[in-house]
């Protein structure tokens, strides 16, 4: 009953953006910093491994549901599920008392934390502007990296990589100040290939504040992916500011790969929305005639071509033994991103076009 009641307050209280702004600005950050290094010594994902225990859990209930049709008259099993029944009740409402402290209330919180932002309607030029610095600077970052003798791109080591971004993160924190703390390693995720099959580069445990990734992702998007689940451990939970966030830190970061990568990543935005845009106002030849204007280097395709094939090599040198689900499991992605983006709407991914517009261009 008390942990009923906990729940409920705390679904409550996190209708108020103020006091979400305030737990996630002063509590959730105490309780992740403290949290999460503790948790992240161990090298392997606790989180997953509780996804996997709590399903064994669920099959254990209906099995001794079943039993219990026949022992009910044992008075030695009615009590042992009995006791079961009870103990799993704990577990259920642990995980929703932490999902609604860890992760409800900071997702209620206002758009990176700026409770004074106010929607604007951009123009088309604005948007043209965005749209041809983001092609001129992937192209200008497409040329600043370090190749080898074969041209292609030298990439950090995962470790190295990691810590880049975790300072390219915290050299943003005085406007977002989430931001300024612990960075976790991204751990592997050991169902990456189902991970691969639905489309998923990795996933942020706020149960267990761990960052997780597929392990076939490529070198090239692995930056702002960690980035990216980063901005949601952090506390900054919304599809686009989580977006944003990865962008704008690797965008600003000293190392040209970071760069580079931020660029592409929200090269497929931008140019989306852009399209939208000429075509909602009748003008779709604009973007034709600034798309042959300003072209994407044909080395940039190429590197992303480069990084795909290495991360498949990755993936045919492992053993894939589900790999007969793998249509389904595309399937229920599908369903799943589809849901998703009916449920986020204006806070769905590519809700981060309008805060590169408001922040390049203001209210």
């Amino acid at each position: 009953m008390i942990m009923g009641a906990l729940i409920l307050v705390a679904c409550l209280l996190s209708f108020s953006t103020a006091w979400a702004d305030f737990y996630a600005d002063h509590i959730y950050v105490f309780l992740r910093d403290i949290s999460s290094p503790a948790i992240n010594i161990l090298p392997f994902p606790v989180g997953e491994l509780l996804m996997y225990l709590g399903a064994i859990l669920i099959v254990a209930a209906v099995i001794i549901l079943l039993l219990l049709i026949f022992l009910r008259k044992k008075k030695s099993y009615v009590a042992f599920a009995t006791a079961y029944f009870k103990s799993l009740l704990i577990v259920i409402l642990s995980v929703l008392l932490i999902y609604s402290t860890q992760w409800l209330t900071p997702y209620r919180s206002s758009v990176l934390g700026r409770p004074e932002a106010a929607d604007h309607e951009y123009t088309l030029e604005e948007m043209r502007v965005l749209y041809i610095y983001v092609i001129e600077s992937l192209n200008e970052a497409c040329l600043s990296v370090p190749r080898d003798a074969e041209g292609y791109v030298i990439y950090d080591t995962k470790n190295v990589t990691e810590q880049k971004v975790a300072t390219a993160m915290n050299g943003i924190s005085d406007e977002f100040p989430r931001l300024r703390g612990y960075y976790p390693p991204f751990k592997e995720a050991w169902c990456s290939d189902v991970l691969e099959w639905m489309w998923i580069g990795g996933y942020t445990y706020p149960y267990t504040m761990e960052v997780t990734c597929n392990k076939y992702i490529g070198k090239f998007y692995f930056p702002t992916l960690y980035a990216h689940e980063c901005s949601h451990h952090m506390g900054y939970y919304k599809e686009h500011e989580a977006n944003f966030l990865s962008y704008l830190a690797c965008s600003s970061s000293e190392d040209p790969v970071l760069r580079y990568s931020a660029f592409y990543y929200i090269y497929s935005y931008v140019d989306e929305s852009y399209y939208e845009a000429c075509v909602a106002l009748g003008n779709e030849d604009l973007y034709w005639e600034d798309d042959e204007a300003h072209p994407i280097l044909p080395q940039v395709r190429a590197d992303v071509r480069n990084s795909l094939l290495e991360a498949e090599e990755v993936y045919q040198s492992d053993e894939h033994v589900l790999e007969d689900f793998a249509d389904e499991a595309a399937e229920i992605s599908d369903v799943g991103w589809e849901t998703q983006a009916e449920i986020l709407q204006e806070y769905n991914y590519d809700g981060v076009v309008y805060l590169m517009l408001q922040y390049y261009f203001g209210n």
